[in-house]
């Protein structure tokens, strides 16, 4: 009764008087619904009269009211066959699409046009805008009713700025800055697979689709596969420069399903159901926002009922769709054109941003209350610390490697290792103060001559720096053989974008001012070097700092390594790569992290604790 009471009040609300373009076309301008949408309908009177070749004669006129109401219905025309409706729409746009990415069923029937969702007739379609789940969509889509349905099988359409505007305030801020997620979990036997909806069988091409789209992508056993998108919940549309609620929240959503549906899917599948959407800051959509959003598309539904041979031409960005159970057999097809890319970024709202300003204003304030002392003793201990985290961490190489701290008030003296003896065997107490020249001022051993010269050379040249640590480690010998640099592959290896250089020759060991001067001269303001075919240097004012650039400069080599090897791995956006080493590289967290490192080594090395100041 209520689908009936629409259609009557549709066809009240149609303006009686038709706009005559000839003796055989009208043109009406049909008020949809009771709040004024509008939309238009072009009527043939001759069914002999071809609509591919009338409507390239008329493009002009046709593309004006597109543009003006976003949604023409042609009735009455003859459409040869599906190639014809295909010809058709190609003659509006220079690119028609794939149905790439696919969320509902669909079959090929011609080169780029597919049947409309092939869901049992007995199923509602809620109303959507095609793709608005991804970050590409159509702007234009195109229906052709092949063959009516006896009852029902209506496409319902809705403008999705009147449903913008229909949604309370509260709800739009909800999503608005965030967006929607949406999670999709593929299992075998049912709903779609992933190797229908991305076209493949092969799960590498399937990752690199996720990571060119921003889709994050997880595989469990038994060739199940998650994947996890954030998109727009509202868009700008680019000519009438509304906003529209642009999204696929409450189709994609559990709460879409019937009760006994739900409770099967979560029996079934856990937290891992075939299909869900989220608010983009991962929490859940209430049933009252559901609710919510699903009355706005009824108050703002348009209804017309297909007469076989119908053409539909939608403003995808302008209006919703969706469809009707039916009765008897129905066939609409479905072309889309004209892509749209909206690469969207979820803002953070000003809430979450002193939420998070807080949490770490709470981090920072803990960790300072530790107590730091810079005394000489306290120092010492420290740097001994650090050969033995390097010797647990597998950093050292024999006897060889290096690492030097400027004693505090003497720019021209600096503490580093006793040549000839393991990183493990360092303590406070045999550590040796070195001068400029060479000499040592204090101490029982002697000093290595090449670490002699790649440090005073150093020290010399950048008086911010107080700590340089040289090794040999086994990735960073490998990886500087290839003379490349560290590529921001994943979150640590930023650390070193645009903050890392490459000494590109190999002439032995460094015994001599002059090869050290070259050093100096590539390292420039860096805070890490990269000798080819030699090992690593990295620096910083704080012990701490440079003793977390080398473990995190290891753990780039061997990530940078791998990726490689497997394949063409994708790099971090280099703003998203400087914005973390920003994050991430600053001597507060480092220090953190070294004292962590610290406390595993004494408790490996515990000989270490007896040298531990008071």
């Amino acid at each position: 009764m209520q689908l009936k009471s629409q259609l009557l009040q549709s066809l009240k609300n149609t303006i009686p008087k038709a706009v005559k373009i000839d003796s055989t076309i009208n043109e009406q301008i049909i008020d949809g619904n009771s709040l004024g949408t509008k939309y238009v309908q072009i009527t043939s009177m001759d069914a002999t009269i071809d609509l591919v070749i009338w409507a390239k004669e008329h493009d002009k006129y046709l593309n004006e009211l597109y543009q003006k109401y976003g949604a023409v219905l042609f009735r009455g025309f003859l459409i040869t066959d599906d190639s014809a409706f295909q010809a058709l729409c190609q003659s509006f746009t220079s690119q028609l699409l794939d149905y790439t990415e696919p969320s509902t069923p669909r079959t090929k029937v011609n080169d780029k046009v597919y049947t409309s969702t092939e869901y049992p007739k007995d199923q509602f379609i809620p109303m959507h805008n095609e793709h608005s789940y991804t970050k590409n969509w159509p702007q234009k889509i195109w229906f052709y009713c092949k063959t009516a349905a006896d009852a029902g099988g209506e496409t319902p359409i809705a403008d999705s700025a009147l449903v913008y505007n229909l949604l309370p305030a509260a709800l739009l801020e909800k999503f608005e800055d965030v967006g929607i997620t949406y999670v999709r979990n593929f299992h075998t036997g049912i709903d779609l697979s992933w190797q229908l909806v991305f076209g493949t069988d092969d799960k590498s091409v399937v990752e690199e689709h996720c990571r060119k789209n921003a889709i994050e992508f997880k595989w469990f056993p038994e060739d199940s596969l998650q994947t996890r998108s954030t998109a727009q919940a509202v868009v700008k549309h680019p000519l009438t420069k509304q906003k529209v609620w642009f999204n696929q929240a409450h189709l994609f959503n559990l709460k879409n399903q019937d009760s006994a549906i739900q409770e099967y899917m979560k029996e079934t599948f856990s937290d891992r159901v075939p299909r869900n959407s989220y608010c983009g800051d991962g929490s859940p959509i209430t049933q009252e926002d559901f609710d919510t959003i699903s009355a706005a598309f009824e108050k703002a539904k348009i209804i017309f009922k297909w007469d076989s041979g119908d053409v539909l031409w939608l403003d995808n960005m302008r209006f919703a769709h969706g469809r009707h159970p039916f009765e008897g057999p129905r066939k609409v097809l479905v072309a889309m054109s004209d892509p749209y890319t909206n690469n969207f970024e979820p803002k953070v709202s000003e809430v979450a941003k002193a939420a998070i300003a807080s949490a770490r204003k709470q981090t920072s304030s803990y960790f300072l209350r530790t107590e730091r002392p810079q005394t000489r003793a306290w120092l010492r201990y420290r740097l001994a610390g650090l050969y033995r985290i390097l010797a647990m961490e597998k950093l050292d190489e024999g006897i060889s490697g290096h690492i030097s701290f400027k004693v505090p008030g003497e720019q021209e003296l600096f503490w580093v290792n006793p040549f000839g003896l393991f990183f493990e065997e360092v303590t406070p107490d045999n550590l040796i103060m070195v001068d400029m020249a060479g000499n040592v001022v204090e101490g029982n051993y002697p000093v290595n001559v090449a670490g002699f010269c790649i440090h005073a050379a150093i020290h010399a040249a950048r008086p911010d720096i107080n700590c340089i640590v040289h090794t040999h480690s086994p990735m960073g010998t490998v990886f500087t053989s290839l003379g490349l640099p560290i590529k921001p592959i994943d979150q640590t290896s930023c650390m070193f974008f645009e903050k890392h250089t490459v000494y590109n020759e190999y002439n032995g060991p460094v015994l001599s001012d002059e090869e050290g001067q070259n050093l100096v001269n590539h390292l420039g303001d860096s805070h890490t070097l990269l000798l080819r075919n030699h090992g690593t240097l990295t620096l910083g004012e704080e012990l701490e700092t440079a003793a977390m650039l080398m473990i995190a400069a290891e753990h780039s080599f061997q990530v940078n390594i791998q990726a490689h090897a497997i394949g063409k791995p994708f790099h971090v956006d280099p703003e998203v790569a400087r914005a973390t080493e920003q994050w991430i590289a600053n001597p507060l967290g480092m220090r953190i992290e070294f004292d962590a490192y610290l406390r595993k080594a004494e408790r490996l090395y515990p000989d270490l604790l007896k040298y531990r100041p008071e």
